[in-house]
């Protein structure tokens, strides 16, 4: 194959990626738009409908998979508080969530999602349930974090560091395994709050070391302000206040 060819099928490629790209954007447009002003109940309510019906329209499309079960973890935990409801659709984010990684196994949202839905759905079942799938969890959050260790503002660190956290000793838990997470959380998005604030939380509650726990908030209350649509960490500068 000459160098022309090369070039020529390179120059292909690299045009297909960006419709591609823009056809995703595209179809996602509304439902993400609705995402980014989740904080009123009613704009999360109607993200979920968009993502369950772009969802049914293509099962096989891995970024329908991951974007339903987000929707379903924030309106689950976020905007439900029947029980019954949580458990349906923390499990509707679960089964969208495997869906995405079984035709993306690259994909650090899918994991992710997949698995804030799996430990949420076993954390409202109960105790036992939650150990039972905690080493599927934990794998789900291992791809996430080597597919994209910044994904969802080190999300997979920190979810990691709150199981290792709140996993009693003599279950394999270790306050020292979740600091380090949390510093690792905190040195890959270091314009994260949310991060700060998990880190300053152990260090108060299970250090008792409030004087670097007093620091950790000082320092995630010196980042950048956040966006109008990073929910989380608007209500995490609140917190650190």
């Amino acid at each position: 194959m000459n160098q022309r060819k090369i070039v020529l099928i390179g120059v292909v490629f690299m045009l297909a990626v960006r419709i591609l790209l823009a056809d995703t954007a595209e179809r996602f447009s509304a439902a993400d738009t609705a995402y980014r002003q989740r904080g009123d109940g009613a704009r999360a309510m109607e993200a979920l409908q968009l993502y369950r019906k772009l969802y049914a329209e293509s099962p096989g499309d891995p970024e329908a998979g991951w974007r339903l079960a987000m929707a379903c973890y924030f309106v689950g935990f976020h905007h439900t508080k029947d029980r019954k409801e949580k458990l349906k659709l923390f499990s509707e984010g679960r089964d969208a969530g495997l869906s995405s990684v079984k035709y993306a196994p690259g994909s650090a949202a899918g994991h992710f999602w997949t698995a804030i839905d799996m430990a949420l759905y076993g954390q409202t079942v109960g105790a036992v349930k939650m150990l039972f799938t905690l080493g599927t969890i934990r794998k789900h959050l291992e791809a996430c974090v080597e597919a994209d260790p910044a994904y969802a503002c080190a999300g997979g660190y920190r979810i990691l560091g709150a199981i290792e956290e709140n996993l009693p000793g003599i279950l394999g838990g270790s306050r020292a395994e979740a600091r380090r997470y949390y510093e690792k959380a905190i040195a890959v998005t270091p314009d994260e709050p949310v991060n700060y604030l998990f880190l300053a939380r152990l260090l108060a509650d299970d250090y008792k070391d409030k004087k670097n726990a007093l620091i950790i908030a000082r320092r995630g209350l010196t980042v950048s302000a956040p966006r109008a649509d990073n929910f989380e960490a608007i209500e995490t500068i609140k917190e650190l206040k």
